[in-house]
């Protein structure tokens, strides 16, 4: 992607097409396999969704979807990307797959001005239990990414 382009530019240029256009929106929605998550933003700001797994990338870990919301037009766009991995139980696993995502060059981009990953888990394992859980949310981090779990039907706020 080239770095002069907004992330959406260079998803757009790459030839991936938004799952949701990016408009404004109060509430963004995006659901797979009865798991859903659910975005409010307050501030009027356009988002997009576009579908990661299976679309921008095929192979190897990767979160289902990511949401953009673009916090500034000028003098240059911003960002805020949050990557969503919608799951049944298997928590750990799918902090890998977010921070697998996130590592990826095809989401890099200086517009990128916050990064988040949302977990949305029926059950999520408890960190002092899990040293593996620990880990990851340090290397997320030392990635300057926000990592929450969420569960189903809690709501998520910018």
């Amino acid at each position: 992607i080239n770095m002069s382009t907004s992330i959406y530019e260079g998803l757009i240029a790459s030839g991936f097409n938004p799952q949701q256009p990016l408009q404004v929106r109060k509430t963004v929605v995006t659901q797979e396999l009865g798991k859903k998550y659910t975005l409010e933003i307050t501030n009027g700001y356009p988002s997009t969704v576009f579908q990661v797994d299976g679309v921008i990338i095929k192979t190897g870990r990767k979160c289902d979807k990511l949401v953009l919301i673009k916090t500034k037009e000028t003098p240059s766009e911003e960002w805020t990307q949050i990557f969503v991995e919608l799951k049944g139980h298997d928590a750990i696993h799918g902090m890998e797959q977010l921070l697998a995502t996130a590592k990826n060059s095809t989401f890099a981009s200086p517009s990128n001005k916050i990064r988040k990953a949302r977990l949305i888990a029926t059950s999520c394992p408890s960190n002092k239990a899990n040293p593996l859980v620990e880990r990851l949310k340090r290397d997320f981090s030392k990635m300057k990414i926000d990592y929450k779990s969420l569960k189903p039907g809690q709501k998520d706020r910018l």
